[in-house]
């Protein structure tokens, strides 16, 4: 059993067999998942009680078994239960579900969300079994669709430009890259991502924080809307006087069902927000930390960094200084900043004051109004190494010469 004991690991106090793990509801289902890791040679530990709630509890976003079969007969809210699954253990993992519907609608709902199988109860150990086969066949074949890339932007201090990054972000993702993008903006009551583009908020979005069992590819399309045929944006402005409580299980399953049609997600997170995303933040690809040049800004960077490593995060994170060499003079010099991170600066974001006001008053991205200014290149740059993009190549004079004297020569 020395191979048995390689395959447990602690994380968070709690064992997790990285190979495989099940959770399941009945006497039935526990005793045929023991007798299928017992064949394979895996710990009895890797087969608990409790189905999908046990699950979500047990695993740690970013830290999964590489295939979890999770019992959701006794959930109350199977699709969403299901959606937050799936975001924890991310893309490289596989879920199988097990079920008593014996409907290929029901079947088909659990792979729309992500799941790899759907198997009907009673559980037998031939039925696991072919369904583990099943998958390592899927592996073999093909590989696996990844989920959209998930960028969470956050301004380490007020009034540094979070929103005017994340917004010009998602414009340029969307508008010059051509990839499907969704730009989401969690400050419910005074978000500006909608007003900056000129377009009008979508209905539903509160709703779909607050009853994330609602969720379903319909209801997301309403509260969505569309400022081109590439880049959606959610966002609200809920009454002041009301408070609109953000579930963190909410968002993780808001993401989840995006990820589904946009190949980039960029989340605007408003500070105020870290202590409840903590999963949201551990599961980014990307998470993006805006200063100015402040002594306070260097504190914050430092100190949210420090957190999220706590967090486990696996993403990048990215250390961007705006408003530089503006008209109010800077508190610590670039030297003396980068000097003062643990880690160095990506990128330094220009002040423009004038383009941005014209933005602004226009209800258009920076990239549509000053295509070729400073601001608008920085910019640019990080949407492409936020999104892995390489713009096409274009010939210049000399290719084109030298490709028509190839073609003379080959005719």
């Amino acid at each position: 059993m020395a191979s048995a004991a390689s395959n447990l690991s602690t994380l968070f106090g709690t064992q997790v067999c990285e190979e495989l793990m099940a959770f399941v509801d009945d006497d039935q289902a526990l005793a045929a998942a023991r007798e299928v890791v017992s064949d394979r040679n895996l710990p009895q530990e890797a087969v608990q009680d409790g189905g999908i709630a046990q699950a979500i509890n047990r695993i740690d976003t970013g830290n999964s078994p590489k295939v979890v079969l999770a019992d959701i007969s006794h959930s109350l809210d199977p699709e969403g239960d299901v959606t937050r699954l799936v975001r924890k253990m991310g893309p490289s993992n596989s879920l199988v579900v097990l079920g008593t519907s014996n409907d290929v609608g029901v079947y088909r709902r659990m792979v729309q969300l992500g799941a790899q199988d759907y198997l009907v109860k009673p559980l037998t150990p031939e039925l696991f079994e072919d369904a583990l086969d099943g998958l390592n066949r899927q592996a073999e074949g093909s590989m696996k669709q990844q989920m959209g890339r998930l960028t969470v932007i956050i301004g380490v201090r007020g009034g540094v430009g979070a929103t005017t990054l994340a917004t010009n972000l998602a414009w340029i993702m969307g508008n010059e890259e051509k990839l499907p993008t969704a730009l989401l903006d969690l400050d419910l009551h005074f978000g500006t991502s909608t007003l900056s583009l000129d377009v009008e908020t979508g209905g539903g979005f509160r709703e779909a924080l607050e009853n994330p069992h609602r969720l379903d590819k319909l209801f997301l399309d309403s509260a969505l809307t569309r400022e081109s045929d590439n880049l959606a944006i959610l966002g609200t402005e809920e009454p002041i006087e009301e408070f609109v409580d953000v579930n963190p299980d909410s968002i993780d399953a808001l993401i989840g069902e995006i990820s589904q049609d946009f190949n980039q997600i960029v989340v605007d997170l408003p500070r105020h927000l870290l202590p409840t995303q903590g999963a949201l933040l551990a599961a980014a690809d990307t998470v993006i930390l805006v200063s100015d040049q402040t002594l306070a800004g260097i504190r914050d960077i430092n100190r949210i960094t420090q957190a999220m490593t706590s967090l486990s995060t696996k993403g990048r994170i990215m250390r961007v200084v705006s408003r530089v060499g503006g008209e109010r003079a800077a508190q610590v010099t670039k030297a003396d900043f980068q000097k003062a991170l643990d880690e160095p600066v990506d990128y330094f974001v220009p002040e423009d004051a004038k383009t941005l006001t014209i933005c602004a008053n226009a209800g258009k991205a920076v990239a549509s109004v000053a295509e070729k200014a400073p601001l608008t290149k920085v910019i640019r740059e990080m949407a492409a190494d936020l999104s892995d993009y390489h713009p096409p190549k274009k010939k210049g004079l000399f290719g084109m010469v030298l490709g028509s004297k190839k073609a003379q020569k080959g005719s």
